[in-house]
Parts: structure tokens; C-alpha cells; sequence
């Protein structure tokens, strides 16, 4: 059953939903033909829908090459890390200044979801799962600007998750966005900032970004 997307809309979120998930592994090629037989569609569908993906910097397209999965660099990835730095804090302050009992909920629904992929030993769903978190967060502000960009952010980190990552599992700690929803919900603002750069900065650290 589609989702109540257009055609290209819903092939672009499957691409994105797999390579939140590490499913699809930056420089992976997409093909048009691929795109049409899966999702049962014509070439004008694809096509759109990989012009969405690579304005959203998903895929690369080159000329008489086709489209392929961005592969980010390394200073592309630090860049990435130290705009994460820049923009979580300021949504973790707005969000305690505004939170309401439905962020409350909604956030301990998803922790819920996380740990039993968690126990269940879902790898991919987790690493999707934890990008989520993170957008759900933004999500829960009044600026739809701010939570679109976050949705970029996300989506690069994953790619630059499966390209550098040094870990076999998810670079999130279950327990570390436990931790922040619990200062979250106390409103307890200097714990959360804290948290969340710690929580950033073990990211981080799990990748390999030193390289040459």
C-alpha cells in the first residue's frame, strides 16, 4: 500500500528511511530502472525523486554517471559534527521552555520503541531509531526551518556514520537519550545541555575523522 505521498516523494523517504538505517551505503548507485521496477513506477518519477534526494544532499548526480550515494568528506563530516553542536543545545532550551505533557509522552513512547529494538538486537532499526530521536526533538519546536535542517543533518550523519563509524552497532547510547528526556522532563536545563554535548561528543568520537 503507498503511503499518502506523490510516487517521487515516497521513493525519495524509502531511499532516505534506508540510508538512516545503513542500508544503503554511501556511493551505492541508483539506477533509474532500479527505482521503476521496485516501486512499479516511470522513469519521470525516479528521476524526480532523485532530484529531491540530491537537493536534500542525499545523492550525488554526474552527468552521463547517474546518481549515487553522497559520500561525505572528512571535513564535510566535521563541519556536519560542529553545526550539531551549534543547533542541539538551542533546541533542548527551547524545548524545556516549552515542553508539554504531549512531548512527554511522546518522548518516552519512542525511548519505549528504541529499547526493544535495542533488546531484540535490531541494528538497523536502532540507528534509525536514534537519528529519530533527534528529530523528534526538533520536531517539537515551532520552527519547521529549524526541523527541516535537522533532517538533513540526520540523514548526513548516517552517511557519514556507514563511511567512518568504528563501532558494529549504533552510534546513540540508548541510556544517553534516557538521560535526556529525563532532564528534559524535570526542566532541569544545565543537566540536558551537558548531556547533550556529551551525547554529541561520544558521537563523534566513535568515528574514525582523523584520518588523512
Amino acid at each position: 500500500m503507498r503511503m499518502n505521498l506523490a510516487i517521487d516523494e515516497e521513493i525519495a523517504q524509502s531511499i532516505i528511511n534506508d540510508v538512516m538505517e545503513q542500508r544503503l551505503a554511501p556511493g551505492t548507485r541508483l539506477s533509474e530502472k532500479r527505482l521503476c521496477d521496485t516501486f512499479s513506477t516511470s522513469r519521470m518519477y525516479a528521476r524526480r525523486a532523485l532530484l529531491t534526494l540530491a537537493n536534500r544532499h542525499v545523492v550525488e548526480l554526474t552527468a552521463n554517471k547517474g546518481a549515487r550515494i553522497r559520500k561525505p568528506t572528512l571535513q564535510q563530516a566535521k563541519h556536519l559534527f560542529a553545526a550539531r553542536r551549534a543547533i542541539e543545545p538551542v533546541i533542548i532550551t527551547a524545548l524545556i521552555g516549552q515542553r508539554t505533557q504531549a512531548h512527554i509522552i511522546a518522548l518516552e513512547a519512542h525511548l519505549q520503541v528504541e529499547q526493544q529494538a535495542y533488546l531484540d538486537n535490531q541494528r538497523h532499526d536502532l540507528i534509525r531509531l536514534s537519528g529519530e530521536f533527534h528529530l523528534l526533538l526538533a520536531s517539537m519546536q515551532s520552527n519547521a526551518l529549524l526541523a527541516d535542517f535537522m533532517q538533513t543533518l540526520i540523514t548526513e550523519s548516517s552517511l557519514i556514520t556507514g563511511m567512518y563509524g568504528q563501532q558494529s552497532f549504533a552510534n546513540c547510547p540508548p541510556h544517553e537519550h534516557r538521560d535526556l528526556v529525563a532532564a528534559i522532563v524535570a526542566k532541569d536545563e544545565a543537566t540536558a545541555l551537558t548531556l547533550m554535548a556529551q551525547h554529541l561528543h561520544h558521537i563523534e568520537a566513535d568515528l574514525a575523522l582523523n584520518a588523512k
